[in-house]
């Protein structure tokens, strides 16, 4: 049975129901169906712009919201460390250039006679 054959029984029963309810009733459920229409629409032509009105912290997030912000702030990260990176290794490139610019001679940086001489004068 596909699903024509089966919607097509489904009417031929409600249709049966219908057809035994008493007057009463049938009027019954024409005016709620109307009510149920008119709220129906109103509350369509009034969601887009007074959407989320009256609901006072009562959000829902998507799991698709978590899926989408994830990634940028994998990315921000990873800029943000490759950008300190950049900064330490400039800052070490600029000590480098400082020592080898300076009017010391490199010996004077290996010597480690130098070196006691510099922890003693700073001592002072």
């Amino acid at each position: 049975m596909n699903e024509r054959d089966f919607a097509k029984k489904i009417k031929l029963d409600l249709n049966y129901g219908t057809g035994r309810l008493s007057a009463q009733v049938s009027t019954r459920l024409k005016q709620a169906r109307e009510q149920a229409m008119a709220a129906y629409s109103a509350q369509s032509v009034a969601a887009p712009g007074f959407a989320y009105a009256g609901q006072s912290g009562h959000t829902h997030m998507h799991p698709i919201a978590s899926r989408t912000w994830l990634p940028f702030a994998l990315i921000t990260l990873a800029l943000v460390g490759a950008l300190y990176w950049q900064q330490e290794v400039t800052r070490e490139d600029n000590i480098d250039v400082a020592l080898l610019s300076s009017d010391l001679p490199l010996n004077a940086f290996v010597d480690q006679n130098f070196q006691a001489w510099l922890d003693r004068s700073s001592q002072r």
